[in-house]
């Protein structure tokens, strides 16, 4: 048995291994379903060990031979064409189809050459280095910059470097008198071997970026409120926590804001409506908020307001707000309006006492009659000169 009969079909097995574990993880994970365009490629890709057995087994040679060159440039184009659609972007169309066609012309213009010569062998594997170069680029032009990017970027480089060194290697060692001869070389060793390996680490990086991108979408979707897009009460949890680990740097404000009567709407309206409700006062929420806060959904019809900023800053923009949502027009209901409760935090305070007085300024907000913000305050004077210069301000706008 020819010696790089083993890593020939190693390289067949790895292949297939691939195709199975890229069409596996599209159909677990929605949001990696573009995987099956890195199976499709990894499918090109092993036509190359296929026809090399094909040949020792006796196959027609020159059938042989075109096709599995043309299916290693294929499997290389549609890598590239994969990395751009999975990180969706435009594939760069035109130079694959330069490579491919042109790949194709070669190889059939050549068919019948002596494999000996420099210039064959360099001319050969420039098709695949150009393939590889390809892969760099669409990596480069269309992904974010990560760590996996670029040791990924960093292979796909050394993968189109190490096919011109091949060229080399082949006038240096010997391709065989003929095709069949070339299972027998130590050169179709090292060459099986060496594409091999670079194939085997730019699948595990692939499929490693393809783990990241669901962790990231998992933890999303954990501290996302399902019905409105907000951050859930888990995300503000989060948050507190960190400022609470950074010494709280003041100053703090947090707004409670509740739908008012909103079960009653619920039930006069119906469930369906009522999310669609929601979903209108988060957006106008998140509209209205600065950059600088944070929003979230606690649960129910209410929402929280993170504010790095003092009473009376704080207190603008939670008017602001409220104003905002009872400008919302909901087709055949009644109008919508919202209580806030608003506390800020004070010297010596934690985040849950913070939490508690905004609660219990909304609960005021509600006694007094809804439609309203109420400030809680560990001096009730200086809730009241925080809130009358800041309603002025709001009415003159």
């Amino acid at each position: 048995m020819p010696q790089a009969i083993l890593p020939i079909l190693t390289n067949l097995l790895v292949a297939a291994m691939f195709v199975g574990a890229f069409l596996v993880t599209a159909h677990t994970y929605p949001m990696v379903r573009r995987a099956r365009w890195f199976a499709l490629a990894y499918v090109f890709g092993a036509l190359e060990p296929l026809t090399n057995l094909g040949i020792w087994l006796g196959a027609n040679v020159a059938a042989m031979q075109t096709v599995g060159f043309v299916g290693f440039l294929t499997a290389l184009v549609t890598m590239a064409l994969a990395l751009s659609h999975y990180h969706r972007r435009r594939p760069m169309w035109a130079c694959a189809a330069a490579i491919l066609v042109g790949g194709c012309i070669w190889r059939i213009a050549t068919i019948d050459v002596a494999r000996g010569g420099i210039w064959y062998q360099l001319s050969f594997q420039s098709w695949f280095a150009l393939g590889s170069i390809l892969c760099a680029a669409a990596l480069r032009r269309h992904t974010t910059p990560s760590l996996l990017n670029r040791c990924l970027v960093t292979v796909f480089i050394i993968t189109a470097l190490h096919f011109w060194a091949k060229a080399g290697f082949a006038i240096a060692l010997g391709t065989g008198m003929t095709e069949r001869e070339f299972a027998g070389t130590i050169y179709a060793v090292i060459s099986q071997t060496s594409s091999g390996l670079l194939m085997i680490a730019a699948g595990l990086l692939i499929v490693a970026s393809f783990l990241h991108s669901v962790v990231r979408a998992t933890q999303t979707e954990a501290l996302s409120d399902p019905l409105t897009g907000l951050p859930n009460r888990r995300a503000f949890e989060q948050w507190l926590k960190v400022a609470q680990g950074d010494g709280m740097q003041l100053p703090l404000s947090v707004a409670i804001i509740d739908v008012d009567h909103f079960k009653h709407f619920n039930d006069r309206f119906g469930h369906a409506v009522g999310d669609e409700v929601l979903r209108e006062v988060a957006a106008c929420l998140d509209r209205n908020r600065p950059s600088v806060s944070r929003a979230a959904r606690l649960g129910g019809e209410e929402f929280v307001l993170l504010l790095p900023m003092d009473p009376q800053a704080a207190f603008l923009v939670v008017e602001k707000i409220r104003l905002a949502i009872a400008q919302l027009a909901y087709k055949d209901t009644d109008p919508i309006t919202v209580s806030i409760g608003m506390a800020t935090m004070e010297g010596g305070e934690t985040t849950s006492d913070l939490l508690r007085r905004a609660d219990r300024a909304l609960y005021r907000a509600k006694a007094a009659g809804r439609d309203r913000c109420e400030i809680d305050s560990l001096d009730p004077e200086a809730a009241s000169s925080v809130a009358r210069p800041a309603l002025k301000l709001v009415a003159r706008q």
